[in-house]
């Protein structure tokens, strides 16, 4: 057995285990389990892929010295799908808030300062009290450097912090997604106009003024236009039940189950992350899966639910956690350990990040939902 398919195996062993325990835990709020939408399931599972990725990741730069992509194409994939779904997830949902419907813009924007800002300003403390005591506990007062890099994070581009230079590392590089996320949601009015057909005066001006302030971002290559084509791909579904509501049924059956599964591992085996033909390839399950498609039960799951509850607690949180674990505490020696040795690891950092991800999201994340949400109960 290679290096691949041992560390998928051990993946797929500890997460079987953690559903089992999730599906007991008391996190789901009510609207979660009325909907029994599948993408709730399927957000559980892409979160702790990344944590994979990322654990892989890790021991390269802890070996090499250089972060970068592992060689293995279905490693590198257990990164890059999952944000590549993510992102039609986003598109997904938001485009359902806005597509033949009146939207209340300043509602939207406040929701999605509540849901991301909160944990996003948590992680970026940790990130600052980390650097400075890998700097000796001691501020090397450059003030200006300390304002350009809390605007490079607020920007979620991130920088080092205190002269440390793997503060970036810190997060294991995941910020960069919500650079995207956000980028979108500015688009959301723009969006709305096109399909809607309709002019949302003072929201479209300032749409366009956040897109052209983004345009040096893609000259500095901090912005790739083409990945807007997956959260454009989420659009689909919502047209389809719109639309065409006879085709629903078509993507619920066990043929569409399965040709969901041929289209992910095909996916999975791709060279190049993040090409057309991938997003294209992810974006057949992704629309059969939001349009109801459980992939033979298994995204049925209460514990992949779960999972899903506390996704952005486990996609946000869990560089801080191998960052810890392997450069502050060095619970492992690479000089002396293998990389055998080192997929040991890997159970206890999927289980305490998804312990971990449990107290963020009671802590930090669900006091804004609920303060969104007016108060939503919690079922047993």
């Amino acid at each position: 057995m290679n290096y691949a398919m041992l560390i998928v195996a051990i993946y797929a062993i500890s997460l079987f285990f953690i559903e089992r325990v999730f599906r007991r835990i008391n996190i789901l709020t009510e609207q979660t389990l009325i909907r029994s939408s599948p993408i709730d399931a399927l957000r559980g599972l892409l979160a702790t892929s990344v944590v994979c990725h990322h654990f892989v990741v890790t021991y390269h730069w802890k070996i090499s010295g250089e972060w970068e992509r592992p060689q293995s194409d279905i490693l590198n994939n257990m990164g890059v799908v999952p944000v590549s779904l993510f992102f039609m997830i986003t598109g997904f949902l938001f485009f359902g808030k806005i597509y033949r419907k009146n939207p209340e813009w300043g509602s939207i924007l406040r929701s999605r300062i509540q849901r991301v800002m909160p944990l996003y300003l948590f992680v970026v403390l940790m990130v600052f009290v980390i650097s400075v005591i890998k700097t000796g506990c001691v501020m090397n007062g450059d003030t200006r450097g300390l304002i350009k890099a809390m605007i490079s994070w607020g920007l979620f581009v991130g920088s080092s912090f205190n002269g440390s230079v793997e503060s970036v590392h810190m997060t294991s590089g995941a910020h960069w997604t919500l650079r995207y996320e956000w980028l979108f949601y500015c688009s959301l009015p723009i969006v709305a106009a096109f399909f809607n057909m309709k002019w949302y005066g003072k929201y479209c001006f300032l749409s366009m003024l956040a897109l052209g302030l983004a345009i040096p971002g893609v000259y500095a290559g901090l912005v790739v236009p083409k990945l807007a084509l997956l959260f454009f791909i989420g659009f689909a579904p919502v047209i389809i039940k719109i639309n065409f509501p006879e085709f629903l049924p078509l993507a619920k059956g066990r043929l569409s189950s399965l040709v969901v599964l041929v289209f992910i591992v095909s996916a999975m085996f791709m060279g190049q992350g993040y090409s057309i033909i991938q997003m294209l390839a992810l974006g057949v399950p992704f629309i059969m899966i939001a349009l109801g498609n459980n992939v033979f039960g298994v995204l049925d799951s209460r514990g992949l639910k779960a999972l899903g509850e506390v996704s952005y607690s486990i996609y946000l949180t869990h560089g801080l956690i191998l960052y810890i674990l392997f450069s502050v505490l060095e619970v492992f020696s690479f000089e002396e350990g293998g990389v055998l040795q080192y997929s040991a690891w890997l159970p206890v950092v999927l289980t305490l990040v998804a312990v971990c991800s449990i107290v963020t999201f009671s802590v930090i994340e669900k006091p804004f939902i609920l303060v969104r949400n007016k108060k939503m109960p919690v079922l047993s």
